[in-house]
């Protein structure tokens, strides 16, 4: 029967044409409207029928992978009853305020294409898209909740709002954004927002599928509190019995700090809609262990340590960028050789490094944005940006501008250095290449051609 289900096809009206798509599948590259080239993947729950509105959950995955996101959500998505409207057009490369029209347009098309209950609208999304969903609520009236994963974006205009909505934050313990995404959500709780943080081993962009499902039930659950769906008993046990089985491995894991972290989440979400004589007695039982009292210990010590590591690296960037210090790139060469020793270790403090790291990278990347706002000297903008690079190899932005500044300056060595630097760490849009600004006397040169062409196989110029 649930075979028969999931082939069962769905005629849905989009700008008076009509399309068919199949429940419970991800359907994707539909086109937002036939006006625009942008496109959504849509999931709908096997249960799905045109006749009632429905919760729905916009996805904006960062790199705009929009069929990826909805296969992540699909299986909380089916659980729980949401419909996925996931977009495939959010970018690193665009300013906050380009995703957020490409945001805008699709939930507005949706509403007008969908039927949705109004009350039970959220936004979900990761790195750049965790800043997209986090934002939605400021924009729209009413809206549930929102997932941020990995990264946010908040704003004293969200607690002027008249209507709250539930904060859900999802940080990977080795980002950087993790103790931000904690402190927001702590703020938004003063503030009486119903919050929580969700936290994950490592740094990948979206978490596993359990912990996805367990943050959505967290909007789930909170919709029931506030009486828009009905407090269905069969779901908030299964929910329930989910985030118990996952506190139980992290004990058997001998991860008692997270566990213990997890249990009290569990207390808040599930308030008033579950007993938690079961949450109560696996924290007590954690707390009677001498392991948990050693790890407890480390890992205040750690955070210690990293909160004055973070102040130091905050007061040397900035010096260095405002007097133009090019002698200290060897300093902060051997800080990151270090903390990437450091990164090798098992445990907190090889977790701390790495966020370490993203933090110097995410400090450096916003001096130079404040600096281009500001018209600063050319050496201050060299600076901000020779950092990104060395904290973050791939941040082929960075080497970008580091080119076109250099071309700019007629200093073409460094211009070529970084440019073979960035194909050394895998770039690989020739076209690009010869787009960067400044750079037409430097990409004429048989020098630039030569090293394009050994790394990329052909040149625009000069090819052998």
């Amino acid at each position: 029967m649930r075979k028969l289900l999931l082939l069962f096809l769905v005629v849905t009206q989009v700008s008076a044409q009509e399309f068919t798509v199949k429940k419970g599948m991800v359907v994707d590259s539909l086109k937002v409207s036939d006006s625009l080239s942008e496109t959504y993947a849509l999931y709908l729950p096997s249960e799905f029928q045109g006749e009632k509105n429905w919760p729905v959950l916009f996805l904006f995955d960062g790199e705009g992978r929009g069929r990826s996101a909805a296969q992540l959500f699909r299986s909380a998505a089916e659980e729980q009853g949401y419909l996925l409207i996931s977009s495939n057009n959010i970018s690193v490369e665009n300013e906050i305020s380009e995703n957020l029209e490409i945001a805008k347009r699709l939930i507005n098309n949706s509403a007008n294409t969908f039927p949705l209950d109004i009350r039970m609208v959220a936004a979900a999304g990761s790195m750049e898209g965790g800043k997209v969903a986090s934002i939605i609520p400021v924009i729209y009236n009413d809206i549930l909740g929102a997932i941020a994963v990995g990264n946010y974006w908040v704003n004293l205009d969200m607690f002027e709002k008249k209507k709250e909505f539930t904060f859900i934050g999802i940080a990977g313990d080795e980002q950087y954004t993790s103790a931000g995404i904690k402190f927001t959500a702590e703020l938004l709780r003063t503030f009486k927002f119903p919050s929580q943080v969700y936290s994950f081993e490592g740094d990948m962009d979206w978490p596993k599928n359990g912990t996805i499902s367990s943050a959505v039930g967290s909007l789930t659950l909170e919709a029931m509190r506030k009486g828009f769906r009905s407090a269905d008993r069969d779901l908030i046990e299964q929910l329930f019995n989910a985030d118990l089985l996952h506190a139980n491995k992290m004990v058997s894991n001998v991860r008692l700090v997270e566990a213990m972290e997890f249990l009290e989440l569990m207390e808040d979400k599930y308030k008033g809609l579950h007993d938690l004589a079961e949450v109560e007695e696996k924290q007590k039982q954690i707390r009677r262990s001498r392991n948990f009292v050693s790890q407890e210990k480390e890992y205040t010590e750690v955070e210690e340590k990293e909160m004055r590591l973070m102040e130091d690296f905050i007061y040397y960037l900035g010096a260095d960028i405002q007097t133009a210090n090019f002698e200290n790139l060897g300093w902060w060469n051997y800080q990151k050789i270090q903390l990437d020793s450091l990164s090798g270790k098992s445990g907190p403090e090889g977790k701390m490094a790495k966020r370490l790291i993203g933090f110097i990278d995410y400090l450096a990347e916003n001096a130079e944005k404040e600096l281009e706002e500001e018209h600063a000297s050319l050496d201050k903008m060299m600076i901000a940006n020779i950092i990104q690079t060395i904290y973050n190899p791939k941040n082929f932005k960075a080497y970008k501008k580091i080119i076109s500044l250099s071309a700019q300056d007629n200093d073409f060595s460094t211009a070529l250095f970084y440019l073979e630097e960035m194909l050394k760490h895998g770039y690989k849009n020739q076209d690009a290449l010869y787009d960067i600004e400044g750079t037409l006397g430097l990409r004429l040169t048989p020098e630039f051609n030569a090293i394009i062409e050994n790394y990329l196989g052909s040149s625009r110029y000069y090819s052998n």
